[in-house]
């Protein structure tokens, strides 16, 4: 009897310990698009709008986080279940069913957009190879020329592959955030419960508070997940592995960009440091050195080397992605140069147009840094109609797979909340002086 027991007990250790391998295989085979988007959204230009922000306002700066961590996880997943669903990207869909002028409106605001979220990253990339003390000029040419020869020559697999090694490179903002030696208490009530009360009446602190969402849940970013699933080619039966893939790069991205605040806050805000308008994660660097350490200095360093490698890859992606669906052309990272060309030809004119102004010492292009993100926030509440109108419409998901509950109303009462909380600053800072 007791021999029997224990054989039906392994014999179902067994079968669990089966299923879950079987789980494994299939979320490490669908593990890319979600958590490399989500990633990526802490590119250089965000590690810098999260510094500015932190500089200026500390912990206060990360008021946003929990409500960002879930908008964002809910977006990114009705994204992914869209793009899973009709096998198509979003800038697809929007022609398809809106036409082709709607299609170059939206288009010419989110290249704007997105051309400078790329002049970040180029000057990010250039920053960080400068606080490793060597010829920027050279180095950075050869990284981009780097950049472009992978994308064409590597296929979408081998790709990813480079991308989530990079990703691991962000744990350094977690070890500068440990180095800073913070109070963590104080952290999470000014970032969670209540941030300090004077600037609860400062419009420029609502406006960096858009600005640190807007460079999280981007406008980019959406289209980008859909584009790179479709790319993958997702079927329905993935769905629950790339949902939890999709809520798993949420949570991760916004556990760095509150260790880069926490980096900051301990090291400059409380020591009155001010870095708005200059290259921010570059100055921050080298703000933290006299008061963290060498090592602290290193880490961030690192830290923004990866993010804008991540960020000069995958954001002129999106835009190359999005113009050839809008427009009609052959759109996939397995193609080859030839046979798509406008894709991999409108890709490498972002890097060298953004090369070609890094290339000019006089230019600044991290001032442009809250301005970009605040664009791109402002642009997020446009995005979420498009998604509201097609993970909603049964014709296009299917009644199995159309949006409800929780998700529905969540992204409406978003979209209307920033809609509103966009114009309230931006009025706010034209006539509030």
């Amino acid at each position: 009897m007791l021999r029997r027991l224990r054989a039906k007990r392994y014999a179902l250790i067994f079968m669990n310990f089966s299923r879950l391998k079987k789980q494994l295989v299939v979320f490490f085979a669908v593990l890319g698009p979600g958590l490399i988007t989500a990633v990526a959204d802490n590119d250089a230009g965000g590690v810098a709008t999260y510094t500015v922000a932190a500089a200026m306002y500390g912990m206060s700066s990360q008021y946003f986080v929990i409500l960002t961590t879930v908008l964002l996880a809910v977006t990114q997943e009705i994204g992914a279940r869209i793009a899973i669903v009709t096998g198509s990207g979003l800038g697809d869909l929007i022609r398809e069913h809106y036409g082709v002028k709607v299609a170059v409106f939206l288009f010419i605001a989110y290249f704007v957009v997105n051309q400078g979220v790329v002049l970040q990253n180029v000057t990010g990339l250039k920053s960080a190879i400068q606080l490793f003390g060597l010829p920027w000029q050279p180095l950075l040419i050869f990284a981009c020329l780097l950049l472009v020869a992978l994308v064409i020559f590597l296929n979408y697999k081998n790709l990813q592959r480079i991308f989530l090694v990079t990703i691991v490179f962000y744990a350094t903002y977690i070890f500068s955030a440990f180095l800073s030696q913070p109070d963590w208490a104080e952290a999470i009530k000014r970032s969670v419960i209540l941030p300090q009360r004077e600037f609860l009446t400062d419009f420029k602190y609502w406006f960096a508070l858009i600005a640190v969402f807007g460079t999280t849940v981007t406008a980019w970013g959406q289209f980008f997940v859909h584009s790179y699933i479709a790319d993958k080619g997702l079927k329905p039966e993935h769905l629950k592995q790339e949902k939890a893939e999709v809520y798993l790069g949420a949570i991760l991205t916004n556990v760095f960009s509150w260790m880069i605040a926490i980096a900051v806050t301990y090291t400059l805000f409380i020591n009155g440091t001010s870095i708005e308008g200059a290259d921010a994660a570059k100055t921050a660097a080298l703000a933290i050195r006299p008061v963290a350490g060498e090592l602290a200095y290193g880490l961030f360093a690192v830290g923004l080397l990866a993010a804008s490698f991540l960020g000069l890859t995958i954001v002129p992606l999106a835009t190359a992605y999005v113009f050839t669906e809008f427009f009609g052309y052959e759109r996939t990272l397995n193609a080859s140069f030839g046979k798509g060309r406008v894709f991999y030809t409108f890709f490498i004119l972002q890097i060298a147009l953004g090369l070609l102004m890094a290339l000019i010492p006089q230019i600044n292009l991290f001032g442009l840094t809250l301005y970009a993100d605040y664009l791109n926030g402002a642009l997020v509440p446009i995005i979420f109609y498009f998604l509201i109108r097609f993970s909603e419409d049964k014709q296009i998901m299917g009644e199995k797979y159309i949006t409800r509950g929780f998700s529905s109303w969540f992204l409406r009462l978003s979209a209307i909340v920033i809609a509103f909380a966009v114009v309230a600053t931006t009025f706010g800072r034209i006539f509030v002086k």
